[in-house]
């Protein structure tokens, strides 16, 4: 099953500097994503968005990996700086 992690806006809309593309650590990266407090919502369509319940806990958590690690501090900088932006686990 394909995983592609995107960063979108309620409405839809895929921020710009996000390569939502599958890369190979998305998969770690999600796995931890999603076992983290988080805020949800759901989008237009129904698909479901989170955000930090608490960006230093998120941080913390970043994998050891350096290529995980370099995706996934990328996705917590864009998610504290611009409030708007949600993630969108697509699988």
């Amino acid at each position: 099953m394909s995983l592609n992690i995107v960063v979108e806006t309620i409405e839809g809309f895929e921020h710009p500097a996000w390569d939502a593309v599958r890369h190979g650590p998305d998969r770690v990266i999600a796995a931890i994503l999603t076992s983290l407090p988080s805020i949800e919502i759901r989008d237009y369509e129904g698909d479901q968005l989170l955000r930090p319940a608490n960006f230093t806990l998120w941080k913390n958590a970043a994998p050891d990996d350096s290529e995980a690690r370099s995706r996934y501090l990328e996705l917590m900088k864009i998610l504290e700086t611009e409030p708007n932006y949600w993630l969108h686990l697509s699988y």
